[in-house]
């Protein structure tokens, strides 16, 4: 029997052929917002079902340690191959029997990799991913019309900003901190560590993703942007000042937080010039 690493493995490959066909088709950079606002939508709820209420665990057995290995196969799943295939369902404007068809796929092989003893259900089943994907998919198809729309509303542009920054930030912190690495957030929330340490980190994305939003998207004077950056570097010297922030390795910061946002920023304005919106700097 394969190993479960190349199940994981294939899917990821999968899902950079299924990007990449759509960006070939459709000629469009759009298609890597609608990837990363797909994977926005399914975060808080991969938060809530995984990390706050247990529903299910990854076994990809790529990573030897095994929090680390369950976190991998989230991403894996929900920000490399369930967006991906939302990207080409809307890429090759397939019609709704195949959108059903395709749900169904991925309800046989949530059920088929518990079979094969790399992924766990513990109170999920099988056919609540199959309703989900099925509401994530028009989701998905609304997004994909208002990226086209010429005059989007101004929620749409303000939610297409955060989406697109907050998964950019998610997945710098992601590679960087390793789970736990670098930093983690002590609460004391719950018994759990882990899970204060991942609700807190969510939130505090939240309010982060927000701060630069308004920074960037709303009709704001230079001081008033400045003050977004003065608020966020506040935020985060207060979380190091009363030992929220946890650093797990030497020379580091909570303030050091700006830098992701540094790195975070232009690679989201770089996105929006590809894709040719302009919802920036109104």
């Amino acid at each position: 029997m394969l190993s479960s690493a190349y199940w994981y493995y294939g899917l990821i490959m999968i899902s950079l052929i299924l990007v990449a066909a759509s960006l070939v088709y459709k000629k469009d950079w759009k298609i890597l917002l609608l990837h990363l606002q797909t994977s926005a939508v399914i975060h808080p709820f991969e938060i809530i079902i995984l990390i706050l209420l247990d529903g299910y665990r990854y076994f990809p057995g790529i990573l030897q340690d095994a929090r680390l290995d369950n976190y991998l196969g989230s991403y894996i799943s929900n920000s490399l191959i369930v967006p991906a295939s939302a990207v080409a369902i809307n890429a090759f404007s397939l019609s709704w029997n195949y959108v059903i068809s395709i749900a169904a796929v991925f309800t046989g092989l949530d059920w088929y990799f518990t079979e094969l003893g790399i992924y766990q259900h513990f109170w999920w089943r099988s056919f609540y991913t199959g309703i989900g994907l099925c509401i994530l998919y028009a989701i998905s198809k609304w997004i994909w019309r208002g990226l086209h729309d010429k005059e989007p509303s101004f929620v749409f542009k303000f939610l297409t900003i955060y989406m697109i920054y907050a998964s950019i930030h998610n997945l710098i912190i992601f590679i960087l901190n390793e789970g736990g690495r670098l930093f983690r957030f002590d609460v004391n929330w719950f018994s759990d560590p882990e899970k204060g340490h991942q609700i807190f980190f969510f939130l505090h994305l939240i309010i982060t993703s927000i701060i630069i939003t308004m920074c960037i998207g709303l009709r704001l004077r230079f001081r008033y942007r400045l003050m977004g950056i003065v608020v966020l570097v506040a935020l985060n010297w207060f979380l190091g000042q009363y030992h929220i922030f946890v650093p797990s390795a030497e020379n580091i910061s909570a303030v050091q937080f700006i830098l992701v946002s540094m790195l975070a920023l232009p690679l989201t304005i770089l996105l929006f010039k590809l894709a040719k919106l302009k919802y920036l700097f109104p």
